[in-house]
């Protein structure tokens, strides 16, 4: 196979096991990442290396060199700006039909306005729709790989009254599910991608079977929102700060996609909660 595909971001949570599956089925892959060393030891030989700030636009118009495809795997605050820089650039260079892919959220709805996150989300999607530029936009629900992130020393914590069932979807099948949307033919297309029924769960079962599994023992806890917020001032924690008031925001029950048809074209996500526990 001979396209060649841009991971921007190739190094993080999700860009690492995307990156790795599009070499796993024969595409070569351009990696734009901040530190080549940290990729390198994450990536493998196989993967080319552009070493830079996906905010810079001479960076971004270097790595855009001759792919066929990208993926835009950055943190949410990026997200927008980067979408409009990648999809400018394309556009000015005449190269409309590099396909971009983009990883948005299965709450980016218009309904669920007035957090950051979602409004940025929501920003980068818009940005994609108007640019002319051909486009697949990914809407995961909460990763299974994500569970481990409530662990801390010794004690599972959700916080806030999480009352919403979600479907928890492992990041193995959803980089499957962006490789294989970067094999057909161009299509402008939002798609909605959600695992299977039986893996809907609350938050704290999903993570109290993720301890039994993975931290024997352990039982998952629920702290409220204002417990939260004071840890993370005590703690002086930005990243703490932000997780709490993403619990915050999923403690209101945000309306959720529902699923588009998209399995038809990217196929039925095959891991189920008890399967990913057992790898």
């Amino acid at each position: 196979m001979d396209k060649k595909i841009l991971v921007i971001g190739a190094a993080g949570f999700v860009g690492a096991p995307v990156t790795k599956q599009l070499l796993a089925d024969g595409f070569s892959v351009r990696a734009l990442v901040r530190n080549a060393d940290k990729a390198r030891q994450l990536l493998g030989d196989k993967v080319e290396i552009v070493t830079g700030s996906f905010e810079d636009k001479a960076t971004l118009e270097k790595a855009l060199a001759d792919v066929s495809g990208v993926n835009i795997s950055v943190p949410w605050q990026s997200e927008a700006q980067v979408a409009r820089d990648v999809t400018e650039i394309l556009a000015r260079q005449g190269r409309k039909n590099v396909r971009v892919s983009y990883i948005s959220g299965t709450t980016a709805n218009p309904e669920n306005r007035g957090y950051a996150m979602i409004d940025e989300k929501l920003k980068a999607e818009e940005v994609l729709k108007k640019s002319g530029v051909e486009y697949t936009i990914l809407r995961p629900s909460w990763f299974m790989d994500a569970l481990a992130l409530f662990v801390n020393d010794g004690r599972a914590t959700v916080f806030g009254k999480q009352t919403q069932s979600y479907y928890f979807l492992s990041l193995a099948d959803f980089a499957r599910a962006v490789s294989k949307r970067t094999r057909p033919k161009p299509l402008r297309t939002r798609l909605s991608f959600s695992t299977v029924p039986k893996s809907m769960l609350l938050m704290t079962d999903a993570l109290q079977q993720y301890c039994d599994a993975r931290h024997s023992g352990v039982k998952a806890a629920s702290m409220p929102i204002w417990f939260g917020k004071m840890l993370a001032m005590m703690m002086k924690s930005p990243a703490m700060k932000d997780f709490v008031q993403m619990m915050a925001y999923f403690e209101k029950s945000p309306k959720v996609s529902q699923p588009n048809g998209a399995e038809s074209i990217l196929g039925t996500s095959s891991m189920t909660m008890s399967d990913w526990l057992k790898n």
